[in-house]
């Protein structure tokens, strides 16, 4: 997939962000930089990744770096993305996939305000923290070159997380809703400021995935299963590693002509 850079990931714990972790390492990445709030969890992704590039008998295994942090401090993003920057000599790909997800008893005219500013926070802020620390690296790199044909690729290619609630309603989630339409908002126009500069930015939106984030939760839960049986064409929720594709494919040489898009990662959900 053309993915001979550094890569930092958030979320990287789990779920999403751990599968496309592993993704990274097996298509080529020569590193790592692993973030989340659990860093327990992300010191057992890396020996995970370090056991199976064993396993393949890999020469020149990537290098794998772990930052525990909340991606809602700013303080805490910036500070980190320096550090990574440092540490590899540069950032290639950023994959945000922290967030957080939330059911909301009675509909909008029932959020709860600290519920609205904690998600909003985590998802929308968190996103901008991160665009904004690592584009600041990025426009100052030299262009990485594909690993296939020695095209001109990017100087950095940033894939935020959005969902297929960022293009479609569903009921009792106003404020996952509203986040994941404002990440493809933040996209578009960033990636209106930096294309010409050689820095891609694209969103991933994911529809139903069997993740920590959406089967923790019981309620959550059942209003997946409700939802796949009726509405997506593939009748099966997604798997992590199928949405670590896409991301995969929007960081490196294959997407070197796509920018300011969504792509949509849903069993066909949103074309009904």
């Amino acid at each position: 997939m053309d993915v001979p850079g550094i890569a930092l990931i958030t979320g990287a714990a789990s779920g999403i962000g751990k599968a496309t972790a592993f993704s990274f390492a097996r298509d080529g990445a020569s590193g790592l930089a692993l973030l989340d709030l659990n860093k327990e969890a992300l010191d057992a992704v890396k020996f995970g990744i370090e056991d199976q590039e064993r396993e393949r008998g890999i020469m020149n295994p990537c290098r794998i770096e772990v930052y525990p942090l909340n991606i809602g401090d700013e303080s805490q993003v910036n500070e980190a993305v320096q550090s990574i920057a440092s540490t590899f000599g540069r950032i290639d790909y950023v994959a945000n996939a922290a967030g957080v997800a939330m059911k909301h008893e009675g509909g909008a005219a029932f959020v709860e305000t600290s519920d609205w500013d904690r998600i909003l926070n985590i998802n929308l802020s968190g996103s901008l923290f991160l665009l904004r620390a690592a584009a600041k690296i990025m426009l100052k790199q030299e262009p990485i070159l594909s690993s296939r044909d020695s095209r001109p690729l990017q100087r950095g290619s940033i894939i935020l997380f959005s969902s297929i609630q960022g293009v479609a309603g569903i009921p009792l989630s106003t404020a996952y809703a509203a986040t994941k339409h404002a990440v493809i908002g933040l996209v578009r126009s960033s990636s209106e400021d930096y294309a010409k500069d050689g820095l891609r930015i694209n969103a991933i939106c994911p529809g139903y995935t069997e993740t920590p984030l959406t089967t923790k939760s019981p309620q959550i839960l059942q209003a997946m299963k409700e939802r796949v049986a009726t509405a997506v064409p593939m009748e099966r929720m997604g798997r992590p590693e199928e949405i670590a594709d896409g991301v995969i494919y929007l960081a490196g040489g294959r997407s070197s002509f796509v920018t300011g898009t969504a792509l949509l990662v849903d069993g066909g959900y949103t074309q009904r």
